[in-house]
């Protein structure tokens, strides 16, 4: 390695000046998931049961990474694909 690009000397000449480039430096790396619980509804937490229905809602299902249990250790298309169709699956039963 030939020289440091970043942080600079100056970003890290103390903590202050080291917490403000990290502030600006950070940012998110991933996919956002698992922000949707699914679980009962006597659960206050859950957003929606286990066929991706809205707790409390009519016709309204959330079917994407949002309601992941835990992030998967891959891409998520995959499995959102898989999750959408199961999905399609339970509203072709519930007609």
């Amino acid at each position: 390695m030939a020289e440091r690009l970043s942080p600079s000397d100056a970003d890290l000449a103390d903590d202050d000046s080291l917490d403000a480039w990290l502030q600006k430096s950070a940012g998110i790396a991933g996919h956002t998931s698992v922000t949707c619980k699914m679980g009962p509804g006597a659960d206050p937490l859950a957003v929606v049961d286990q066929y991706c229905s809205v707790h409390g809602m009519q016709s309204l299902r959330v079917v994407d990474a949002a309601v992941m249990p835990d992030i998967v250790r891959a891409n998520t298309n995959a499995t959102i694909i898989m999750m959408a169709e199961r999905a399609a699956d339970f509203i072709k039963e519930s007609r």
